[in-house]
């Protein structure tokens, strides 16, 4: 990592918070002497250092901080520097070695914790590069979990995460409180059964924990916080989370859906009895039709029983053209559906 920083000509900027003049000189030494391109700012108490920080953040590389300034000290100072959460990697130069208060600076934010008397143009250089690089580290992860968040939160689809043992919801976004009308603080009582009836809890917890992979294509049941019922279809997908491990889980809402397949196979049932009434029923009178005009050819001389034959005949036009009404009155009735 020292190699890295010395590869790199972009020029450091190291605010020092230090009250003992004798002690800056040193420090002073040490980071001319080991950083080509460095620019070195002093302070000598808190405040005046967080007034700088405050409006400089972004274009300090580091800070090195005495324990013991005139207006704040030990884990006060510590707390109190941390709670600006500056994203600056902070270094504790201390006359003292305390290594419980070294244990606790560093579980809580602190980069790393030097005693004055054991540090040297060495040690400092490798400190500083390390911290350096391990908070560039640090905030391209922040920055990755930020965008992830993003993904989640403004997905367009009802997404959870769950605990993969319990299934307990651990985070609904956006789309999953505005679809279902639950709060995030409603989802995080709840686990994911809750949302489906009672019968489909074990067909539910099946699916999840199949990792993703599709068993039978089943349209589940939800509730809405209203009661409203939907029709769901679920995805899944194991993710590192935690100790116990986490689900990522969508809903995409197909009742629409079914409904539209419902009324289509509604569709094909009356176009069916369309299809048997134009072969069946307008069979009949049109045979008939064709009978009475093959009697007609051969009784053409006849006028009495071509009277009775044009009666039949108008008949058969009428029933016929009753039919083709019905036919029509019921395709009129399909297209309004």
């Amino acid at each position: 990592m020292m190699k890295e920083l010395e590869k790199n000509p972009e020029k450091l900027s190291i605010v020092v918070i230090e009250d003992n003049r004798g002690d800056f000189v040193l420090i002073e030494d040490f980071l001319i002497e080991k950083f080509k391109l460095v620019e070195i700012i002093h302070f000598r108490d808190f405040k005046t250092a967080v007034n700088f920080l405050e409006t400089n953040k972004q274009n300090v590389s580091v800070v090195l901080l005495d324990l013991n300034l005139p207006d704040k000290q030990g884990m006060e100072l510590i707390n109190d520097l941390l709670c600006y959460n500056f994203q600056t990697p902070i270094i504790i130069l201390t006359g003292y070695s305390d290594l419980v208060m070294a244990k606790h600076s560093l579980q809580i934010g602190i980069s790393d914790y030097l005693i004055k008397d054991e540090l040297t143009p060495v040690v400092l250089h490798k400190t500083i590069s390390f911290a350096i690089n391990r908070n560039s580290f640090i905030n391209h992860i922040e920055s990755e979990k930020v965008n992830y968040e993003n993904l989640f939160n403004f997905s367009p689809q009802p997404t959870w995460l769950l605990d993969s043992t319990t299934l307990k919801i651990l985070n609904a976004n956006k789309a999953a409180q505005n679809k279902y009308g639950y709060s995030l603080e409603d989802f995080l009582e709840r686990s994911f059964t809750d949302l489906h009836p009672e019968k489909e809890v074990l067909l539910i917890e099946q699916k999840l924990a199949s990792d993703g992979e599709e068993l039978v294509r089943y349209p589940f049941t939800h509730f809405l916080a209203d009661g409203k019922e939907i029709k769901v279809d679920i995805y899944s997908k194991a993710i590192n989370y935690s100790i116990s491990g986490g689900l990522i889980v969508q809903s995409n809402d197909i009742t629409k859906t079914l409904k539209r397949i419902s009324t289509i196979e509604a569709q094909n049932a009356k176009l069916k009895e369309i299809a048997w009434t134009q072969s069946h029923v307008v069979r009949a009178p049109l045979c008939r039709i064709l009978g009475i005009i093959n009697l007609i050819e051969e009784e053409s001389n006849n006028p009495a029983d071509m009277e009775f034959w044009l009666k039949q005949l108008r008949v058969s036009t009428n029933e016929m053209d009753d039919i083709v009404k019905n036919i029509v009155n019921n395709t009129n009735n399909f297209e309004e559906e």
